[in-house]
């Protein structure tokens, strides 16, 4: 051991020098990389860039490394509300150049037009003029450097659009859940107020009222609190799941007596398909049943009075993504109701913590929790879970477990199995 040590002390000086040596390297080279002309502008430019905040700083740093390469340009950057344009200045034709970079969204990355060079993203277009024809191999070194500078820029543009989006979710969210844990709060502090004023002045059923008026606001608050605590859970890996040997067929009807009341109240029909597949296989019988009780309130909450919620098993398709391979087989439940649908390009995002489908912004959202908790589990379970159109118009939720049997679990798995999952 003492041998081992002192070799190991010998090594650190030359280790050290080493890691000197290669630090050096690294600053010579940037400092050569930056003397070299047009390279240097766009290493100072994706330097600089990481502090731009928003479009127009980015467009900004694109118009100051134009200049540093001696060309005159114009810059259009396109945001939600409109475009922006940054130019030298006014000259004749301006306008008609920015009305031909406007038209041209998603046509393509570079066109050379001889002395005018234009690179193009979605975000982002770039006009040059004048371009060193004369000098053809410096004309070549732009292009190839203008193209990599506009990859750039149109990079940290989007991740300026990704950060302000997570910014205007985060807002959403506080305020829904401000909205929901006041209203209940709200409910709760009324009604004991005016129970403990009237006290001595009105009946027991009047008082057992506001009891009762007191306990729906409290467990509505604990639904809440309750699914904030298990989103967490679930997203820090701390959340237990007792793996057992379950019918999932069974579990359907478990699920649709929890949430009878809702569907008697909005009178509707909820049609449980008989099936001959076997529907039994391992997984959390709790964590699935809060699943199913989750896609059939998302159902009932979007459907209107007097439609049908149909629920079903489905051996021909699953909610495996495609060109994904899978080696074992798949149980799938498909659960269609006939509410407002899912708009097109949201299927993926109204998985999203807290994000709610652009079409329920009428006062029947929730906080956007519920489907968060519904994707957690079924990953935790490895599964699959998608949404799409329902063919019938309406919403189609369908996720997928795998089909586990005993002789693969092992013989551990005939007991309960209780595993934390990271």
């Amino acid at each position: 051991m003492n041998t081992q040590n002192d070799s190991s002390s010998a090594l650190t000086p030359e280790v050290t020098q080493l890691k000197s040596d290669l630090k050096d390297a690294n600053d010579i080279a940037l400092m050569a990389l930056r003397a070299n002309g047009e390279l240097g502008v766009v290493i100072n430019f994706l330097e600089h860039s990481f502090s731009c905040a928003d479009h127009v700083a980015v467009g900004q740093q694109v118009f100051k490394a134009m200049r540093a390469f001696g060309l005159s340009s114009s810059v259009q950057l396109r945001v939600e509300s409109g475009a922006i344009n940054i130019c030298d200045q006014e000259f004749a034709g301006q306008e008609q150049e920015f009305q031909f970079l406007s038209r041209l969204r998603e046509k393509g990355r570079i066109f050379d037009f001889g002395e005018h060079t234009l690179v193009n993203y979605n975000h982002i277009s770039l006009l040059i003029r004048d371009m060193p024809l004369d000098q053809p191999d410096r004309h070549g070194r732009i292009k190839d450097n203008v193209v990599v500078l506009l990859n750039g820029a149109e990079a940290r543009i989007k991740a300026i659009e990704a950060g302000a989006k997570a910014d205007r979710i985060k807002s959403e969210f506080l305020a829904n859940m401000s909205h929901e844990l006041r209203t209940p709060m709200h409910a709760i502090l009324s009604f004991s107020n005016i129970g403990h004023s009237r006290l001595h002045k009105v009946d027991l059923a009047k008082l057992g009222h506001y009891f009762e008026r007191i306990k729906v606001g409290g467990n509505r608050l604990l639904l809440l609190l309750n699914d904030l605590l298990d989103l967490s859970k679930l997203e820090s890996g701390k959340m237990k799941f007792i793996m057992q040997q379950n019918d999932l067929a069974a579990l359907i009807t478990r699920a649709v007596e929890e949430v009878e009341t809702l569907i008697t109240d909005r009178e509707l029909q909820v049609v449980i398909e008989p099936t001959q597949m076997n529907t039994v296989t391992y997984f959390d019988e709790e964590k699935i049943l809060q699943l199913l009780i989750n896609l059939l309130s998302n159902a009932i909450k979007f459907t209107p009075v007097g439609k049908k919620i149909s629920i079903f098993f489905d051996a021909d398709i699953s909610a495996q993504p495609k060109g994904q391979h899978l080696d074992k087989d798949l149980l799938t439940l498909v659960v269609d109701d006939q509410g407002l649908g899912i708009p097109p390009g949201e299927e993926a995002s109204i998985f999203d913590k807290f994000m709610q489908s652009s079409k329920t912004n009428t006062g029947a959202g929730g906080t956007g929790l519920g489907l968060s908790i519904v994707q957690e589990i079924i990953t935790a379970h490895n599964g699959y879970i998608a949404a799409t159109g329902n063919p019938d118009g309406g919403a189609r939720f369908r996720f997928s477990l795998p089909i586990i049997s005993g002789d693969n679990v092992g013989s551990e798995a005939d007991t309960e199995n209780e595993v934390d999952i990271f």
